[in-house]
Order: C-alpha cells, then sequence, then structure tokens
C-alpha cells in the first residue's frame, strides 16, 4: 500500500499565521523539504546566515527554467527573460557584480536630492490631509504613497506616471512568489515586463539628451562610459530593466515594512510612548522593527557542492529557501525574538538579507521607515481603527493592504 505524504505545514501558511509554523519548523524540522515549494527550507538563523555567506551559494537560474519551458513549446516570454537577465537577485557572476556597480554607484545620486526634507513634507501632507478626512489607510494611503514618491523622485518620474506604474509593480510581485505561475499568467507578466521596459527604455532616452538631477540621469551617465563605443540599443534594454527592478523592489518592499512598523507601533502604547520620550532611539527601534517586519519572508539560493545539514543531504543544484521572516525571529539569536527592543544587541538581522546579494537600498528603506514612523508619532491623536488589517495574500513579499487609522 502506497504510504500518504507527510503533510507540508507550508501549505497552510498565511501573512497571519506563518510566524507559529515557523518557530515549529525551527524546533523540529530546521532542514525540511517542502512539497509546496519543491525545495529545501531553512528558518534557523544561523543556517540561513551561513547559506546566505557561503562561497558556493548561487542565485536560482531563473532563466533557464524559463528556456525550457519555450523548448517544450511553452512561451517564448521574451520582455520576461530580458528582465530576469538584468535582475541583480537572479544573475550570477560576472554579471551580478556589473549589476550591482551600476546600482550601487547609481544610489549616489540620491545625495544630489533634498530627499529628507521631501520626505517629511509628503508625509507630513499625507497626514494633514488624514486628520481633514477624519483617517487614512496607513498601507495603500500612507506607506505606499511615501514609497512611490521617494522612487519616483529618484528616477525622476512624473508624478501622473506614478500610479500606473505601481499597479504594474504590484501585478508583476507573483514572479517572486513560491509557485510557478499558470502559463495565462506567464503571458501577463510578460506583457507588464514589456509595458514597464518600455517606458524606462524611453525614459533613459529623454535623460541622454536632458540629463536632470536624479539617479537614472547618472545610471545613464554611468552606462555610457562602460559600454563606450558599443550599440546603445542593447545597454538601453538592460539599463531598462535594472530601472523596472528598482522600481518594484523600492516601492514594494519599503511600502511594506514601512505599513507593518506603524501598525506594531500603534498597537503597542508603551513603545510609542518611549519613541515620543527619547527620538534619538527611533532610527535603533527602525532597524528592530523591520527585523519584525520582514518585507521579504524569504530568498532562494541553489549550492555548487553538496551540503550536509542537520543530517540530512542536499543535493548540489536543488533549492534552498532561506526563511529571513524565520530566521529574524529564532530565540537563539534574538532575545524576546517577537517584541521590538529599542537597544536590542546581538546579530545583525538578515531582512535585507547579507553576503553578495545584500539588498543595495537597505540605508534608504530605513530612512523611509524613520521619517514615516518619526510623523505618526507627532500625532498623538492618530490611533488604529478597530477594522481588522488586511493582508495581501501572497507569500513572499506579503504587505498590508489595508491598515485604517483615525484621528481621537
Amino acid at each position: 500500500m502506497m504510504q500518504a505524504r507527510e503533510p507540508d505545514p507550508l501549505d497552510a501558511l498565511t501573512p497571519e499565521n506563518r510566524y507559529g509554523i515557523y518557530a515549529a519548523l525551527r524546533a523540529n524540522r530546521p532542514v525540511h523539504w517542502s512539497a509546496c515549494h519543491v525545495g529545501w527550507v531553512l528558518t534557523r538563523y544561523a543556517d540561513v546566515a551561513m547559506i546566505l555567506r557561503h562561497q558556493n551559494a548561487l542565485a536560482l537560474d531563473v532563466l533557464s527554467g524559463m528556456q525550457q519551458l519555450h523548448a517544450r513549446g511553452g512561451p517564448a516570454l521574451p520582455s520576461l527573460v530580458e528582465f530576469c537577465a538584468s535582475l541583480s537577485l537572479l544573475t550570477r557572476p560576472p554579471r551580478h557584480a556589473a549589476i550591482r556597480r551600476l546600482l550601487s554607484a547609481a544610489m549616489g545620486g540620491l545625495r544630489d536630492l533634498d530627499l529628507p526634507a521631501m520626505l517629511e513634507r509628503k508625509a507630513g501632507d499625507l497626514l494633514d490631509r488624514a486628520a481633514s478626512d477624519g483617517g487614512i489607510n496607513l498601507a495603500d494611503g500612507y506607506a505606499r504613497e511615501l514609497a512611490l514618491f521617494v522612487i519616483g523622485a529618484f528616477l525622476g518620474i512624473e508624478p501622473d506616471d506614478l500610479c500606473r506604474l505601481g499597479g504594474q509593480a504590484r501585478d508583476f510581485m507573483v514572479v517572486f512568489e513560491r509557485s510557478l505561475p499558470s502559463l495565462r499568467v506567464l503571458r501577463q507578466l510578460d506583457q507588464t515586463a514589456h509595458a514597464m521596459m518600455s517606458y524606462f527604455t524611453d525614459l533613459i532616452t529623454r535623460r541622454r539628451r536632458t540629463p536632470g538631477q536624479d539617479g537614472l540621469s547618472l545610471m545613464v551617465k554611468l552606462a555610457a562610459e562602460e559600454t563606450a563605443g558599443m550599440e546603445t540599443n542593447g545597454s538601453d534594454h538592460a539599463l531598462a530593466a535594472c530601472c523596472m527592478f528598482f522600481f518594484i523592489a523600492a516601492e514594494e518592499t519599503t511600502s511594506a515594512a514601512i505599513a507593518t512598523a506603524a501598525q506594531i507601533v500603534l498597537q503597542r502604547p508603551e513603545l510609542r510612548q518611549a519613541l515620543t520620550d527619547r527620538p534619538r532611539q527611533l532610527a535603533a527601534a527602525c532597524r528592530d522593527l523591520v527585523r519584525l517586519a520582514s518585507p521579504i519572508q524569504y530568498v532562494v539560493r541553489t549550492m555548487s557542492v553538496d551540503l550536509n545539514l542537520h543530517g540530512v543531504h542536499i543535493p548540489a543544484g536543488e533549492p534552498i529557501y532561506l526563511m529571513l521572516g524565520a530566521a529574524n525571529r529564532d530565540p537563539d539569536a534574538f532575545s524576546n525574538p517577537d517584541e521590538p527592543d529599542l537597544a536590542r544587541d546581538g546579530p545583525e538581522p538578515l531582512d535585507f538579507a547579507a553576503g553578495p546579494y545584500r539588498c543595495i537600498g537597505k540605508a534608504l528603506a530605513l530612512f523611509e521607515v524613520e521619517t514615516a514612523l518619526r510623523k505618526i508619532i507627532e500625532r498623538p491623536r492618530l490611533a488604529l481603527s478597530p477594522d481588522p488589517p488586511v493582508w495581501c495574500d501572497r507569500m513572499n513579499v506579503a504587505p498590508l493592504q489595508t491598515l485604517n487609522a483615525y484621528f481621537e
């Protein structure tokens, strides 16, 4: 008789119950073969940090999977392939290092923007309008608006284009989920990638003709120096894909971090009062709040060599899901891990990953969270609504969609 497959606890994972499931896996199955992920799942901080920094750990080879799908008669997905080929998160050396150099250098463009003052004004305006209206959705109406504003300012995107691009970015996030989308969804993703890359290709052409004081103008200049004497069309497409990734990552993950951090603070009056009394501790508090929020729940790696971990053999090339959200609440790494700590010491949280694929935008994201929370704390009459929050049903980047608040 055929033995029934042992249930996979990750089949039942939701944004509301994920930390309880992570805790059970950390304690009982630190190396877990997940049928729904079709890969190995690691949940302990030490294991996740080790793989993130391991010299033999590589990004998941998504391009080969799409090429094999096309070879078996599936759609070609040219724009999706082009995007993934230029995505620092999915590329391997030496291309990965070249893309990161460009993106890191482009972050220097922030120095030419008066971003702190701009973001302070934007956050204040949103909350002032909410006070007049009587309430606000701190997820879509505040966190998302702030994240869109910052990445729009960085890339020099016209305000009228931000809403449309933001909607496309949200639709595109399914590409980072655990399960392979249907062919219909893959075709839709390819169309979305084509639309976004076409927009950024046109914007790049305009910036080349008329540079501005923004990060995209700097990226165009840097890319031109690296490809001097080469045809620009191909390099423009690669640069457009970088812009698309920058936009999606900065908007989706940062808005998720801001909304969850706001929820944690507004749910804890004693924490809110402590930050009101000791505002200089806000920066440290934000680092711990983002640890709790873990806007990216997991990243995927493969090993170029076999790995033995906790008595389990993991063959080279098989997907390994590194559960950042679980590692960041590991009691062996963080004391009282499910609560914020204004003076927390210990290891570096993994919310922005670590090692060669560490998030380039970490400092910018933390700055946005800090500014967003400061403006909330300055308004003592702002309180969470009794309406239950609503989470996005994605599993990886799964932000709050609704977090209603009102002015008492």
